[in-house]
């Protein structure tokens, strides 16, 4: 749990208690909602455009925990995921290269019945890249994304890959010798045969 989530969190608390207090107030008579004389009515003025006035000064009690609850839904509503750019060079390769990106893993352990209960919070901190070519040994690397800066991740030099495989340099065909040299597909094996 983040910082804004824990301040939701708390404004929606905020406003339930403001309603749920100003209740109990209001059974236990230190709180009334009848009216007062005009001299004592609460007025709320907001640039000019928005007034609201009332002679029953209790309804403020349940108006801002009103606010507070309805900012709270307000904020907690999902924004639109910022994505993550990847800046960088590759060194001295003509394969195409892949990037995979993951987050974390979240492992769930089973009982021994087989059973597997729990929950997963798929809040993302890290990413790793795997980085891959053919005839390349694949490279993971990790990016903890509370330390990106303007979400980029952004190789500092060249990234050096160690090749397996070699690749095969130009090409030799070789000339096949007349149809009868080679033995057809469908005659009988000439070892390993069962006895």
């Amino acid at each position: 749990m983040n910082m804004f989530d824990i301040a939701i969190f708390c404004a929606a608390i905020a406003g339930l208690i403001m309603v749920i207090g100003g209740i109990i107030l209001i059974y236990k008579g230190a709180l009334v909602l009848a009216s007062t004389d005009p001299s004592s009515a609460l007025t709320i003025e907001w640039k000019k455009e928005f007034r609201l006035n009332t002679q029953a000064p209790g309804i403020a009690f349940f108006i801002i925990g009103l606010l507070f609850t309805l900012t709270s839904i307000f904020a907690s509503k999902p924004t639109e995921i910022e994505p993550i750019n990847i800046i960088g060079k590759v060194a001295e390769i003509s394969e195409p290269i892949t990037i995979a990106a993951r987050s974390s893993k979240w492992i769930l352990v089973g009982g021994s019945d087989g059973v597997v209960k729990g929950k997963i919070r798929p809040y993302v901190e890290a990413i790793t890249l795997e980085i891959s070519a053919p005839g390349y040994k694949p490279i993971n690397i990790v990016h903890i994304l509370d330390e990106l800066k303007d979400r980029t991740i952004h190789f500092e030099q060249p990234i050096q890959m160690e090749q397996l495989v070699t690749g095969v340099v130009g090409t030799q065909i070789i000339d096949v010798p007349d149809e009868g040299a080679y033995a057809s597909v469908n005659s009988p094996a000439k070892f390993g045969v069962s006895q």
